[in-house]
């Protein structure tokens, strides 16, 4: 008699439900830009790696000339763009100072943020984030929510579209203005406005992962809400605590990937929302001309600012959704009250926050300060450059 042996099935975790299905598109965009964010699916992370580095190498190289090139600047600049019929306004010495700034700050982004999150994509920093986010998902979820976090990834592509329009509309304008240019000074320009796709591009990733993150805090939530009509184990809060460390694990691995990245942007912004706001002034007000490329500038900037800065925010709130439900979990005997009375608190009283190198915390309440001193500034360079017209 023949005995047939029975191999259990083991059921396979569909494509879409995990990580990297949800964050592909984002993955795949990076690899354009040379950045490999997940090697295990690239056997050619190797050539992606040499490529980068050499689109690294080249667009450091254009932002330090074309910072150092102020005819060239000048020349892509958002005001001379225009038109120049105004001298006393082109020739003010408030936007003189306005202009230098704006490139500073354009050159600063670039030289600090390109470097840094190319080192950290191919580091041991991004790899253990990407473990943390992997074994949260496949031991715990199996990411229920995986489309709603994909489309939340697509939705982070509308900045970086934006950017590369842009981009488009600059380098046109700018080698327009310049018919004579030659080879390097195109070179120039065109790597030039190519390198600020990466910072943004980075900041797509940031808001994504944050918002993953806050995801894997709704699903422990939920896994509380689906055991309040059963007797609590001990088990389950075993396995709740488990899961907390495990998201805690990876907010703090977020600070440790992005906390530069997070500072050199947030003060970039703050400069490039006053920069802007001062070139929609004197367009529209000063010169009478509909100052269309810096306002959908504006409205990109918004947007990607909202996308990364509220994020944050969801981790906080679903977190205190769950010490909310733990609260309602039925108590078997007092030993399990008091685990969970402890553990609520403990989650109260230690909300995970994305904070920028531990400077200050990265959450909605960055918006109003933007706001004001944005206004603040603006108020000063409007009565400098009124003072200046009067001259």
């Amino acid at each position: 008699m023949v005995v047939t042996k029975v191999v259990p099935v083991v059921p396979v975790v569909p494509p879409r439900n995990n990580i990297s299905w949800c964050f592909k598109p984002l993955f795949l965009w990076m690899r354009v830009l040379g950045i490999e964010l997940d090697p295990v699916s690239n056997p050619y992370r190797q050539i992606t790696f040499i490529y980068g580095l050499i689109m690294l190498l080249l667009c450091q190289w254009a932002s330090i000339n074309l910072s150092a090139n102020s005819n060239i600047f000048i020349v892509s600049s958002p005001i001379t763009a225009r038109s120049n019929n105004d001298s006393n306004i082109s020739t003010s010495t408030t936007l003189g100072w306005n202009l230098k700034i704006d490139i500073i700050n354009n050159f600063f982004l670039m030289a600090i943020i390109c470097p840094a999150f190319f080192y950290i994509a191919h580091s041991q920093r991004w790899l253990r984030l990407l473990d943390v986010m992997k074994k949260f998902d496949f031991a715990y979820c199996r990411l229920n929510r995986g489309e709603r976090v994909r489309h939340f990834v697509f939705v982070g592509f509308v900045p970086i579209l934006s950017e590369i329009g842009i981009m488009i509309y600059n380098f046109k304008t700018s080698i327009q203005r310049v018919p004579n240019a030659s080879a390097y000074q195109i070179y120039l320009i065109s790597f030039a406005y190519f390198a600020k796709i990466l910072p943004i591009s980075a900041l797509v990733l940031f808001g994504s992962v944050v918002w993953q993150s806050a995801a894997f805090y709704g699903e422990i939530q939920q896994d509380v809400e689906r055991n309040l009509s059963s007797k609590l184990k001990k088990e389950n809060i075993g396995k709740w605590k488990r899961s907390l460390t495990l998201v805690d694990e990876l907010v703090d691995r977020i600070n440790e990937c992005f906390g530069l990245i997070l500072l050199v942007s947030i003060a970039h912004f703050f400069v490039e929302f006053i920069a802007r706001s001062f070139y929609i002034i004197i367009n529209c007000f000063l010169r009478n001309q509909l100052d269309l490329i810096n306002m959908i500038t504006m409205s990109s900037r918004i947007f990607l600012l909202w996308y990364f800065v509220c994020c944050p925010a969801k981790v906080q709130d679903n977190s205190v959704q769950v010490a909310i439900s733990l609260r309602k979990v039925d108590y078997v005997d007092i030993n399990l009250k008091n685990e969970i009375s402890f553990l609520t608190t403990d989650i109260i009283q230690n909300l995970p926050g994305v904070s920028a190198l531990g400077y200050f915390e990265v959450n909605a309440q960055l918006i109003p300060k933007l706001i004001g001193t944005t206004l603040t500034y603006l108020v000063i360079l409007c009565q400098f450059q009124s003072s200046e017209n009067k001259d």
